[in-house]
């Protein structure tokens, strides 16, 4: 059963927090992480989240990656590690 992820959602920027809302709203057994801030963040976040969970779906403390095209364009290396179950595409309006 792969239904718990990992699973990547793209939106645009100015919806980020209202994701993050309605996953924690609709689906709130799946753990979302918001993938997005400075670079120095991201950084944070890609060694203590996401390069871990990159090898082993044990090793990983969450279902749902949100992040924003910039960034999935920005940090396609890391997000280019993980075979996604889901991938949502938010166009913008």
């Amino acid at each position: 059963n792969h239904i718990n992820g990992p699973h990547l959602i793209v939106v645009p920027k100015s919806t980020l927090s209202n994701w993050m809302n309605e996953i924690g709203r609709w689906a709130p057994t799946l753990k979302a992480i918001r993938f997005h801030g400075d670079k120095e963040s991201r950084g944070n976040m890609v060694q203590e989240q996401l390069e871990p969970a990159a090898n082993r779906d044990e090793d990983r403390d969450w279902h749902v990656c949100v992040t924003t095209y910039e960034l999935c364009n920005n940090e396609k290396s890391i997000l280019g590690k993980f075979a996604w179950n889901f991938l949502i595409i938010d166009e913008a309006h």
